[in-house]
């Protein structure tokens, strides 16, 4: 099934230059249902991280064969979900990439993000985006090569979060607003899966992006808790409050942002554009295995990671349900 077209402007951009803790489950069970139940579980956050972040994935590095495994295994994925195709008829959405942009020695020229949609009912011409990305790196940041950079917290552990949310709410189909779920390239080389993506919507259509990054662990929230990048932007931090209200599950305050997440991550394309775009995260790059070897699978916490995904889903049910529309506080320069 296609989506009309009639106000989306698609086009070709060519860029230049484990269990759950039963109390917190008792606690909002009736907002999420059985659906939920089974879907958010640490089981199916172990499944997708052991293959996301298998050593066979290498990293997920843009351009190579291991970023070719990942997103047919992420195409796979929201084939079985039963979601719709964006204009293509299939879920790639291939970017070109001028030259001066590609790594050293790199030839090919095309990226591709993913973007699965599950139409909306009574407001279906207004969005949310959920997002994340699904490349990594091969060296740390001063250029060493040594080991794999598996990525399982940065950002396997986002593109969990975005196929299981994807998961649900294709199951309830309870959504007004029209939901795309979008796995974006090219983030880890310059946020240019997300620059070639977000020009192509109209961003008055667009209500709010939720860009989900890093909640394997939790070194910068604590358990059962995350934060949200550039709060101070948009009023989306009072909305999602609002609805985690009895979850079990909090919402932080930003913690001080001396290296700018919110400007390094894939929500910023969006709020450039004017829309109300933050990420959700739970660690930062102050984490020891940020961008080194040892971001694998069992560094990350299953349990407290499969809560936040449930309490995401609660705490934008408003937004899905188009109840609620954030609004900017500060307009991008």
């Amino acid at each position: 099934m296609l989506i009309s077209s009639f106000w989306i402007k698609m086009r070709k951009i060519q860029l230049n230059g484990s269990i759950l803790l039963l109390g917190l489950l008792l606690s909002y069970s009736k907002l999420i249902g059985q659906a939920g139940d089974s879907i958010f579980h640490p089981t199916l956050v172990s499944q997708h991280l052991d293959i996301l972040a298998s050593d066979s994935l290498r990293g997920r590095v843009n351009f190579t064969v291991g970023q070719i495994k990942a997103a047919d295994y992420i195409n796979q994925e929201l084939k079985s979900y039963g979601l719709s195709f964006l204009e293509h008829k299939s879920f790639y959405h291939p970017f070109i990439l001028a030259k001066e942009l590609r790594p050293r020695g790199v030839t090919d020229s095309v990226l591709n993000n993913l973007i699965a949609v599950l139409p909306g009912k009574s407001k279906a011409d207004e969005v949310i985006i959920f997002s994340a990305h699904y490349d990594h790196v091969d060296r740390d940041i001063y250029g060493n090569k040594s080991g794999i950079f598996n990525g399982a917290n940065d950002n396997a552990s986002g593109v969990a979060a975005v196929l299981m949310l994807a998961k649900y709410f294709s199951a309830i189909k309870n959504n007004e607003r029209t939901l795309f779920f979008c796995f974006f390239a090219g983030e880890e080389l310059g946020l240019l899966g997300s620059l070639a993506f977000a020009p192509a919507l109209e961003p008055e259509k667009v209500k709010s992006v939720i860009n989900i990054e890093m909640i394997g662990k939790h070194d910068r929230s604590g358990k059962k808790a995350f934060f949200l990048t550039g709060e101070q932007n948009s009023d989306l931090s009072k909305i999602l409050k609002r609805n985690l209200s009895g979850t079990g599950v909090k919402l932080r305050s930003e913690p001080e942002d001396p290296t700018g997440l919110f400007n390094r991550s894939d929500n910023y394309p969006f709020f450039r554009m004017g829309i109300p775009a933050h990420s959700i995260m739970c660690s930062d790059d102050k984490d020891s295995c940020y961008h080194q070897p040892c971001d694998d699978p069992q560094h990350v916490d299953v349990e407290n990671m499969a809560l936040i995904i449930r309490a995401i889903a609660a705490s934008t049910v408003t937004l899905v349900n188009g109840k609620d529309s954030p609004e900017l506080k500060r307009k991008p320069k």
